[in-house]
């Protein structure tokens, strides 16, 4: 079947550093699932999926479609959830299965583990994005958002995200 309507879970704090985002971290040796959850297909870390439908308040029926190690999956690109941009599986050690989803949202314009991670891909190592000026505004490397202060961009790319 088709992948292009396949979604991996990505969890973060910072939703101001989405638009740096150039990667989905994954454990190399831990197991995630691909769950069919209503009209959605999903990946997330199989000993996470319980912990983040009950999150997501999600109240229907998941199918497991197939299980992959996390290296299996690397150098899968995936489509950007809300810019014309792409966003490449790589993998790191310092991915944990002890909250989230087992997939790591990853800017390296914006944190160090994800600078380091980084380092190790050299399309990712050349074009590093940082989506921020000098003064904390998102420039226009952020799209839509260019001008807002990362609090107003915090809003400005949930309501994006949520439709």
């Amino acid at each position: 079947g088709s992948l292009d309507s396949v979604y991996f879970v990505i969890w973060t704090t910072t939703t101001w550093t989405l638009p740096g985002n150039m990667a989905i971290c994954l454990g190399p040796a831990f197991t995630y699932s691909l769950l069919k959850c209503g009209d959605e297909v999903i990946v997330v870390a199989e000993s996470l999926a319980e912990s983040v439908l009950a999150a997501a308040k999600f109240e229907g029926e998941c199918t497991l479609l197939a299980t992959f190690t996390g290296a299996e999956l690397e150098g899968i690109i995936c489509q950007h959830p809300f810019m014309d941009k792409e966003s490449h599986l790589i993998l790191g050690d310092h991915v944990t299965l002890e909250s989230g989803t087992g997939c790591v949202h990853t800017a390296p314009g914006h944190g160090v583990e994800d600078f380091v991670v980084c380092q190790n891909y050299p399309f990712l190592k050349e074009n590093i994005v940082v989506p921020v000026d000098e003064h904390g505004k998102m420039n226009e490397l952020a799209g839509e958002f260019a001008g807002l202060t990362t609090d107003e961009a915090n809003v400005a790319i949930l309501q994006a995200l949520i439709g």
